[in-house]
């Protein structure tokens, strides 16, 4: 139990590292591009939302997806 614990508490550790890292380079972009950074920033997160709605048409995807989101719940 202890070494679950320790093994969340690493794992949290971690993400929060990549979230600030994340949020610096986030920051570096907006001070070098300014609006247009949050103009490409958000072209790039419609035609990738765009992309992944185009897979979950696909049954075969639609499926691999929902059997690894209930794989990674079970772990």
């Amino acid at each position: 139990m202890d070494e679950e614990i320790r093994g969340l508490e690493e794992e949290k550790r971690r993400m929060l590292e990549e979230e600030i890292r994340h949020a610096r380079w986030e920051a570096r972009m907006v001070k070098k591009y300014g609006r247009k950074w949050f103009e490409w920033r958000d072209n790039w997160l419609w035609r990738a939302l765009e992309a992944d709605m185009q897979m979950w048409r696909d049954p075969r995807v639609r499926e691999a997806l929902i059997r690894a989101l209930l794989a990674r719940e079970r772990r």
